[in-house]
């Protein structure tokens, strides 16, 4: 170990091992160093170093370190505020400040920390005691690095940087000694002369009252506190004020459930736990509830954790809590504000539950009526889906219609290409609300395929449909739809379409053809029939606004040759169209 010129104790130097492949870095291995060590220092500050519970953790944490020394000697992270790297490769992270072992290092000034073989035997308790201390109870002027130097601890090496001070001292070199108070020169200095006083008393009486003074005479309590020991007091009581009690006890409740010797204490506490968790529900503390929820499951996946009885009875919980019928009710708290967590602490709860749960929860988001139950719904709802996309494809094969527009939002919002062919069967054959909520999606999922279905749209039964999918189109520039665009404005019974529906499809045509389907549109905005008979006024428009969207030369001269025109619509459309290409230009 070596030193600063600060004094501040640095590791030596540690060999960068030549990793062949960094996928055969012992990551694992290493983040449950910090796992464990986590628990460790949380077991140190509930349980006495004599308790088998404390003595398991730091057996465990023994353990994972030796798996660490089967590949190498040391062990050097550094230290950022929430986490800890390991060869360039985040090893742990927590992004709560109080809880977060990376932020104790962090804090004090430490940089980056080195832990050798041996460690695990010898210095352990040493170091939990270290931690323990800067966190709970370190007095003024006490940091992690004074005490890891009073520790000397040969196993463990650091280095850290010199942090500023809160500011600048007091300079008492003026003020001197004060000085000390001599009883018997105050008595001779206040009693007055020898001869009577006003009252008629004499001076030797005064005397002999005020020697019999006590200072116990001015001391209001024997058991008065001193400013100091009241400020301690008020921060101890701040302290157990501010305890989260409810996660402590959970945490001690965890500690024991991890006791594979003792299944009657698991059955018991799985028991409590099942109690718990609607009860944190029907109370609105959707964070505890997640984290029973996801620390059940974390010993679900470890064999040899649960016996086989509380296995059943965690099995039983998670099932109980994905019924459609909870969910439900959670959705109906949700909208009359008794339950109101942020989309991130729904997510950690309902990323647990069984897939029959994702169902109730879609149907809720898109039959709640309340907007704000709906958004934390899908919000949270798309933290579930982002890592279990094919969960999202299957529901796209649900016969519930407020299933299925839930999942095609899904889909679109995480750009899921490969449901492009169940949207594509959904878009021809599945109800009209779902239809809808597909084409509005559409470009969201990059698809020929589904690109290709919207075009049929353009002549559905369906006049929204048909608007909506002329929309997309455009959007999408999908050229090949320009052809049919073309189809459908020559077809006379075009001609009896809405102004909205005229306008969606010239523009999109106009935007798909470019300089091909200036001719065309030049014909219908300035053409005359054998007659001399013009367009209707609104096909015109259409045409003109068609041509803005291509903008070329020949479509900016098309559109001056209507400038003048005597139908005031043209006329209108053909201004908005020209100032469209001007504001493009």
């Amino acid at each position: 170990m070596t030193e600063t010129e600060s004094g501040t104790r640095q590791s030596d130097p540690v060999d960068v091992l030549d990793w062949a492949d960094p996928e055969d870095l012992p990551l694992e291995e290493v983040r449950d160093v910090f796992l464990t060590l986590s628990k460790a220092l949380r077991a140190y500050q509930l349980y006495d170093p004599n308790n088998p519970v404390y003595k398991r953790f730091v057996t465990n944490l023994g353990e994972a370190l030796d798996r660490v020394w089967e590949t190498q000697d040391k062990l050097q992270v550094l230290i950022e505020e929430d986490r800890f790297t390991w060869m360039g490769e985040e090893v742990y992270r927590n992004e709560s400040k109080a809880d977060s072992l990376a932020f104790m290092f962090y804090r004090d000034g430490i940089r980056d920390i080195t832990f050798s073989s041996g460690l695990e035997t010898l210095e352990i308790e040493h170091l939990l005691q270290a931690l323990h201390r800067t966190r709970n109870v370190r007095g003024e002027g006490e940091d992690l690095v004074t005490m890891l130097w009073d520790l000397d601890l040969s196993h463990l090496s650091y280095s850290a940087v010199e942090l500023a001070g809160d500011g600048p001292g007091m300079d008492l070199s003026g003020l001197g000694e004060p000085a000390e108070l001599d009883a018997s020169n105050v008595l001779e200095s206040e009693l007055p002369e020898e001869g009577p006083s006003e009252d008629g008393s004499s001076a030797s009486e005064n005397a002999t009252s005020l020697s019999s003074v006590s200072t116990e005479d001015f001391n209001p309590t024997l058991y008065a506190l001193d400013e100091s020991e009241r400020t301690y007091l008020r921060a101890e009581l701040s302290k157990e004020m501010s305890r989260d009690l409810r996660g402590e006890v959970l945490n001690a409740l965890f500690d024991r459930l991890e006791e594979p010797d003792r299944p009657e204490r698991q059955t018991e506490i799985m028991g409590i736990l099942r109690t718990l968790v609607p009860n944190f529900l029907s109370r609105g503390v959707v964070a505890e509830a997640g984290r029973v929820i996801k620390e059940i499951g974390e010993m679900v996946d470890r064999p040899g954790i649960l016996s086989s009885e509380a296995q059943t009875l965690a099995d039983g919980l998670t099932q109980d809590i994905s019924a459609p019928e909870v969910v439900a009710e959670l959705v109906r708290a949700l909208e009359d504000g008794s339950v109101a967590p942020d989309a991130q602490e729904l997510s950690e709860l309902l990323r647990h539950l069984r897939p029959g749960a994702m169902t109730a929860l879609l149907k809720g988001a898109e039959e709640t009526r309340d907007p704000a139950a709906a958004e934390v719904l899908r919000s949270a709802i798309r933290g579930i889906a982002e890592g279990n996309p094919e969960v999202v494809i299957d529901l796209l094969g649900a016969d519930d219609p407020s299933v299925l527009a839930g999942a095609v939002r899904l889909a679109g919002k995480l750009n899921i290409t490969e449901a492009a062919d169940a949207l594509v069967r959904l878009l021809d054959h599945g109800p009209r609300q779902v239809r809808r909520v597909i084409v509005d999606t559409a470009s969201q999922v990059p698809s020929q395929v589904l690109a290709g279905a919207l075009q049929r749209l353009l002549g559905d039964e369906d006049r929204e449909l048909r608007v909506a999918a002329a929309r997309v189109l455009g959007e999408m520039q999908y050229k090949p739809a320009a052809g049919e665009f073309r189809a459908v404005i020559e077809d006379k019974a075009f001609r009896n379409a809405d102004v909205t529906e005229k306008v969606a499809f010239f523009e999109a045509f106009g935007g798909l053809a470019g300089d091909d389907g200036v001719s065309f549109l030049d014909r219908i905005l300035n053409g005359r029939g054998l007659l001399g008979r013009r367009e209707p006024s609104e096909v015109r428009a259409g045409a003109a606004l068609g041509l803005g969207r291509i903008a070329s030369p020949a479509a900016r001269e098309a559109l001056a040759r209507a400038n003048t025109d005597d139908d005031p619509v043209v006329r209108s459309a053909v201004g908005r169209a020209s100032r469209g290409v001007e504001a493009g230009a």
